[in-house]
């Protein structure tokens, strides 16, 4: 059917071919427009910052470790020529701000000042908020753009230091099998979407090795200039010294990996100490003060001399925006993760890409119609199981549950605010804990079985019959998965195909490092049970970390869950014992000619709506905080935003 639609293609597949050329040319012709601007940037400034290297040597080495394809005078250039555009944007901003303060009737001097100033008031206030738009605009993009490398960096390093004990793990099974180091190294370059950077940083040392005739030896120091990375810049000086003394590589590697585990130990017994530091500022800061502060203001209001505008820039400002600050910096200290699940392809799939990628097998109207009913195949199994994709992907959920709240909303107001949060979140959060339970359980799992697969092949049994004890020792969980790989391989399915389809059936990225090493192993023909040995010590290693983030970060959660329900305890006391009297001062002096030392402008209704949104905020904030020290992932939080929602709707709608 495929030969058929290559040598005969209709009409509604040239249309498609057409539609994908436009694309394509619309994709060039973006990036010729943005290459004519960096021209355009570089022939204007190119001079100012050429033959300068010395003097810019450090944001070189952050575009070098970042792996920015792009020179430092290019980006300089680039850098300085959005700013001065930015720049001329805060220039009109602040000239049509003064315009419309003009308008509004704005500018009055309160002291006296000389004539001259009053006359020209206008045209002085305009220059300065232009200059002064300009200024601020030119300088946060010039910061933003220059520091846009070193955050690269710093992401990039955080990901290989967190993958280290991963990947020499992996390099330590592969040197059982007795290959070469170029062979390990080009083993590990292959697989960057289950080893994520530390794959590209090897895949440097290979490139030049290919294309630029490099021995591996200078490969290695370029590569230990240019790494963001301290540990992994010691670990090549390590392979340096093995390759030139002669010395054994597998127990180099060996030594490695036991020194990895017990600093990812040391390590995170570290950050788990500043996140308690954290933990413990965020509580004082942002939920404590912020209460204090509205009280005090509260009061301030009642005598004269307190303002709504600070009430308001406590609730609006300082919680929703120093909570973020705080949960993006957790975020940005923790030791990041490949997240991502790595797809691993076998043999057919392999095949069916290659095919595939045949352009003229992509042109034939056999294939577009082979694609259309791949992806109607894929719509009516989404309907058939739509929960099942939720599971997978949380964030689908979404489409159903957004929409309801944003009704609830719309129809009924901001007092149904809090139940239409809680409709948008909730199976969001739901979908998510059930993902997390799975994988927490294929992780707790994972080492148990793969040290009962490594005794059972060294005391003598084949691989087949360990498999299948091993699928017998236990049910639900990973252990269903490990039947159907059973039965593929006795089927006819190669061994590592099989443990391949096994990985993508679970979707877990830890247990994908996993098969991911043992397929590399049976390839190069290595010792089977050595590498599940070393497998099961990777992934124990795994288990114990997490497991131990959780115990010690639950009593921060809990200290967090305390601070939270003291905040709105301190709302419900003020609210039965502070506010009444005071509304009652009010009312009686709006009606009475007697004058009473009460000057401010206490409104309840007023007061009741900032300090609802301010538990609201609170909640959701407080929430997000929880999960993400509990777990390192804002969304682990939800669950805690939704009880603490429940809990502010039963304070503001059923006690007071």
């Amino acid at each position: 059917m495929i030969r058929m639609g290559i040598t005969k293609v209709g009409r509604r597949g040239e249309r498609g071919y057409r539609r994908k050329s436009i694309g394509e040319d619309s994709a060039n012709d973006s990036k010729k427009r943005l290459k004519s601007v960096e021209e355009l940037a570089y022939a204007v400034f190119g001079r100012y910052y050429r033959g300068k290297r010395s003097k810019y040597i450090e944001i070189e080495n952050a575009l070098l470790a970042a792996r920015f394809p792009i020179t430092y005078d290019i980006y300089l250039s680039k850098t300085l020529f959005y700013s001065l555009i930015a720049g001329f944007v805060g220039l009109i901003l602040g000239f049509l701000s003064v315009k419309l303060f003009e308008i509004a009737n704005f500018f009055h001097f309160k002291y006296d000042v000389p004539d001259i100033f009053v006359t020209y008031k206008i045209i002085l206030v305009t220059i300065i908020f232009s200059c002064l738009g300009f200024v601020v605009m030119f300088i946060s993009t010039y910061l933003l753009l220059y520091s846009i490398p070193f955050s690269r960096a710093g992401d990039r390093r955080r990901e290989i230091e967190r993958m280290m004990p991963h990947a020499v793990h992996f390099m330590y099974a592969l040197s059982k099998s007795g290959i070469s180091i170029i062979q390990i190294f080009e083993a590990l370059a292959r697989h960057s979407e289950t080893y994520g950077e530390i794959s590209k940083e090897i895949d440097f040392v290979l490139r030049n090795i290919r294309y630029f005739g490099k021995d591996l030896r200078r490969s290695l120091i370029e590569l230990n200039e240019i790494t963001p990375s301290q540990t992994l810049r010691e670990f090549i000086s390590g392979i340096l010294t093995v390759m030139e003394s002669g010395g054994s590589l597998q127990i180099f590697l060996a030594e490695k990996a036991e020194q990895y585990r017990e600093r990812a130990k040391v390590e995170q017994k570290s950050f788990l100490e500043t996140l308690g530091l954290f933990a413990e500022i965020y509580i004082t800061v942002l939920v404590a003060a912020p209460i204090f502060f509205i009280i005090v203001q509260i009061i301030m209001l009642a005598i004269g001399s307190g303002s709504m505008m600070m009430i308001y820039g406590i609730v609006y400002v300082m919680i929703p925006f120093g909570s973020a600050c705080f949960i993006a910096l957790i975020q940005m200290i923790t030791p990041s993760d490949v997240k991502k699940f790595a797809f691993l392809r076998t043999k057919y799939d392999i095949r069916r890409k290659n095919i595939e990628n045949v352009p003229e097998v992509r042109e034939s109207e056999a294939y577009r119609e082979y694609k259309r009913m791949q992806m109607r195949l894929k719509m009516r199994e989404y309907m058939k199981k739509p929960f099942e994709k939720m599971r997978e992907n949380p964030f689908l959920s979404l489409a159903m549950s957004l929409p309801a709240a944003l009704v609830l909303v719309v129809v009924g107001g901001f007092h149904f605010v809090i139940p239409a949060i809680l409709i948008a979140i909730a199976p969001l959060s739901f979908f998510y804990e059930l993902k997390e339970k799975y994988e927490r359980r294929v992780r707790d799992q994972t080492p148990n079985i793969l040290n009962g697969l490594s005794s059972s092949i060294a005391s003598g049994l084949t691989l087949m019959k360990s498999i299948e004890v091993e699928a017998k020792s236990g049910k639900g969980g990973i252990y269903e998965e490990i039947k159907k790989m059973h039965r593929n391989i006795k089927w006819g399915a190669e061994v590592s195909d099989a443990f391949k389809m096994f990985a993508n059936a679970v979707k877990v990225p830890a247990l994908t490092r996993v098969v991911t090493m043992i397929s590399e192993v049976l390839h190069a023909g290595g010792n089977l049970s050595e590498a599940l040995n070393i497998s099961a010590k990777d992934a124990e290693m795994e288990r114990n970390l997490a497991k131990e983030r959780s115990m010690n970060m639950l009593i921060y959660v809990i200290i967090v869950y305390i601070a939270f329900f003291v905040f709105i305890g301190i709302v419900y006391m003020m609210f039965n014992s502070l506010f009444p009297p005071l509304f009652k001062a009010f009312s009686t002096t709006s009606t009475s000619s007697l004058t009473v030392p009460l000057k401010g402008g206490l409104r309840e209704r007023e007061i009741t709506d900032v300090l609802m949104q301010a538990a609201i905020f609170q909640s959701v904030f407080c929430g997000l905080m929880a999960g993400q020290m509990e777990t390192g992932n804002v969304l682990a939080g939800l669950k805690h935003v939704i009880i603490m929602l429940l809990a502010t709707w039963i304070l503001f709608f059923l006690l007071l």
